[in-house]
C-alpha cells in the first residue's frame, strides 16, 4: 500500500521537537551572595517555559483537588459513657476531614437536640425511670437521625456527587440506640458505611480532668449560668452514674462496622473496616486522644536567602539566626522542659522535637540539651520529617520575588490572585503541602506529651490553622513572624493561644509577602 493510501489516522507524522532545557553550561555561576547576580542559565530558560503553551498540548492536564470519598457516604456514629471526650473527637474529626480531604462533613450533637426541646438539665432529667425525660430524649433522637438524614441526601452544586459523612455525636450506649441508628438510615447509607466508634476511659484521674478542663473550662451549655463549679462537677458525675446503669458496650454484635478505642488509644479494637476511607479513619481515630497538650511552633532562625531576600533554598543561618538558636535552646529548657508553673501533661521532661529535613531548621536546634534521663529518654531528641520541607518554588527556587516579577510576571501575578491553589512550575502549591503536612499532624495529635515544631513559614501556617480550627484558605496569610515562639493548647472547640518573642528585634519578615512563601 502506497503512503498515499494510508488512512490518515495511521499516519506516523513527526512530534515536533521538544523543548530541551540545557543545564551544562557552567559560566554563569548560581548565586553569589550579590542578590543582583545574573540568573543560572538553566533556570532562564525554564521561566521562559513556563510561560509558554505549546501547540502540541491542546488539552493539558488540570490539577484539580482530588476526591476521597468516590462518591460514597458515611456516618460516624459515638458511643461511649459522658465525659470520655466524645464531642471532642467528632468536632476533630470533622474538621480533619474538611481540612486535609476535602470532604462535606457535618457534626449532628443530641443534647443540642435536646436542649432545642427541655432546654438545660441537670443529672435527675436521664434517670432511666423519668418515663417524660425518656419520651422527649426519643424524639430528640429522631430529630437528629432526621438532620442526618438530610445531610447525607443533599446533592452538590452542579449535580456533582463527591460524597459526604456526617458524625453523630451522642451516647447511643444501649443496643435499641444502635439497632434505630441502622434502621433510621435504611435507604440512605448501607450497614457496612455506619461506623460505630466507641470511646473508653478507664483512668479516673483523666475523666475528672475531662470534666473540669473541659466541660467547665470551656462552658457546657447545660450549667452555662451555673457559677459553683464543684456543683456542677458533682451533677455531671451523677449524670455519669444514671448512664452507666444501661450501658452496653460494643462488641457483642460482630455484624457491626466499629472501632473501640480504650485509654486513649492503649487498646484498639477494629471490627469489619474495609475500604480506603474507612481505614484512613480508623487510622486518625487510633491516634487522637482528649488529653490538652501544649504545641509549640517556631520559624527557623533567620537564614542567609532571608537577608538576601531569596525563596527556598537550603542556605545555613545568618548571624542573627545563630542569635535565636541559642535563645531557643535557653527558653525551651526553662519553659518547656524544666517548667516552674504546673504543666498541663505529666511528664514535660519528654517534650519531643520535630524539624524538617532543611538545614536551616537544623541549625535552629543545634544548641538544645540533649542529655539522657534517668529512665533512658533522651532529652528533645530531634525526628526529621522531610513532609515539614518548605514548600518547594520549583524554577523560581533561590529567587527573589522581585527576580520572579521581571522574569515571570504572569507567574508572579497568578500566585498573588491565589496562593491556596498557586503551583509553582515544576514546584509545589499550598494544595500540595497541606497533603503530605498531614502525617506530621496525625502524629502531633497522637501525642500526649508537649511537643516542639521548628520548621517553615508555609508549613507552620498550614499546622496553626489546622489546631486552631481556621479554614485552609486563610493559611497562606497567617502571621508566622521570625524569632517568635507561638505556643497552642488543643481544645474542646477551639485552642488557647500565646506567642512569645525571643529576640527582641525589627522583624523584617512579619508581612504576608515575607520571602519565605
Amino acid at each position: 500500500m502506497a503512503e498515499s493510501e494510508i488512512p490518515e489516522l495511521l499516519v506516523v507524522k513527526k512530534a515536533p521537537k521538544p523543548l530541551i532545557i540545557d543545564t551544562s553550561d557552567t559560566k554563569v555561576e548560581s548565586y553569589p551572595d550579590d542578590p543582583a547576580s545574573p540568573l543560572p542559565l538553566h533556570v532562564q530558560q525554564a521561566c521562559q517555559a513556563a510561560k509558554v503553551q505549546p501547540v502540541s498540548n491542546p488539552f493539558p492536564q488540570n490539577f484539580a483537588r482530588p476526591v476521597y470519598t468516590n462518591g460514597d457516604r458515611f456516618l460516624i456514629c459515638l458511643v461511649g459513657l459522658p465525659g470520655r471526650g466524645k464531642t471532642h473527637i467528632s468536632y476533630r474529626v470533622a474538621h480533619w476531614l474538611v481540612y486535609f480531604h476535602d470532604i462535606p462533613t457535618k457534626v449532628v450533637n443530641l443534647g443540642n437536640s435536646r436542649r432545642k426541646l427541655a432546654g438545660s438539665r441537670s443529672s435527675l432529667f436521664f434517670d432511666p425511670t423519668n418515663e417524660k425525660a425518656q419520651k422527649i430524649l426519643d424524639t430528640a433522637r429522631l430529630n437528629s437521625l432526621k438532620e442526618i438524614r438530610e445531610f447525607l441526601l443533599e446533592v452538590e452544586d452542579e449535580g456533582k456527587n463527591i460524597g459526604r459523612i456526617a458524625i453523630y455525636d451522642a451516647s447511643n450506649i444501649t443496643i435499641e440506640n444502635r439497632t434505630q441508628v441502622i434502621e433510621e438510615m435504611k435507604g440512605v447509607l448501607p450497614k457496612s458505611h455506619i461506623i460505630f466508634a466507641e470511646v473508653v476511659q478507664t483512668d479516673q484521674d483523666k475523666i475528672d480532668s475531662h470534666i473540669r478542663n473541659v466541660k467547665i473550662h470551656v462552658g457546657m451549655p447545660d450549667y452555662k449560668d451555673s457559677t459553683d463549679k464543684e456543683k456542677v462537677v458533682d451533677d455531671y458525675k451523677q449524670r455519669i452514674t444514671k448512664y452507666e446503669t444501661e450501658y452496653v458496650p460494643l462488641g457483642a454484635d460482630k455484624s457491626l462496622s466499629f472501632i473501640r478505642i480504650v485509654d486513649d488509644g492503649r487498646q484498639v479494637t477494629v471490627n469489619r473496616i474495609k475500604g480506603f476511607l474507612p481505614g484512613q479513619i480508623v487510622n486518625y481515630l487510633m491516634n487522637i486522644h482528649t488529653q490538652p497538650r501544649p504545641l509549640y511552633l517556631s520559624r527557623h532562625g533567620e537564614s542567609q536567602y532571608n537577608t538576601l531576600k531569596k525563596i527556598g533554598g537550603n542556605s545555613p543561618l545568618s548571624p542573627m539566626g545563630e542569635e535565636y538558636a541559642k535563645a531557643l535552646a535557653s527558653w525551651v529548657k526553662e519553659n518547656v522542659v524544666n517548667p516552674k508553673e504546673k504543666q498541663l501533661t505529666k511528664n514535660p521532661k519528654h517534650a519531643r522535637l520535630y524539624t524538617s529535613s532543611l538545614r536551616r531548621t537544623i541549625d535552629t536546634v543545634r544548641h538544645f540539651d540533649h542529655t539522657i534521663q534517668e529512665d533512658g529518654w533522651v532529652t528533645m531528641r530531634r525526628r526529621e520529617w522531610r513532609c515539614l520541607d518548605e514548600i518547594f518554588a520549583g524554577v523560581f527556587d533561590g529567587m527573589t520575588y522581585e527576580q520572579i516579577k521581571e522574569k515571570a510576571p504572569q507567574q508572579f501575578e497568578l500566585r498573588c490572585k491565589n496562593k491556596l491553589e498557586y503551583r509553582y512550575p515544576r514546584g509545589e502549591s499550598y494544595l500540595d503541602v497541606i497533603k503530605r503536612v498531614e502525617q506530621a499532624v496525625v502524629s502531633m495529635e497522637g501525642l500526649q506529651d508537649p511537643v516542639v515544631v521548628v520548621a517553615h513559614q508555609a508549613v507552620l501556617r498550614i499546622v496553626y490553622a489546622y489546631f486552631t480550627f481556621m479554614d485552609k484558605s486563610k493559611a497562606p496569610t497567617i502571621s508566622i513572624p521570625l524569632n517568635t515562639v507561638i505556643k497552642l493548647v488543643p481544645r474542646n472547640h477551639g485552642c488557647d493561644e500565646e506567642r512569645f518573642v525571643l529576640l527582641n528585634k525589627e522583624n523584617k519578615m512579619d508581612s504576608n509577602n515575607a520571602p519565605s512563601h
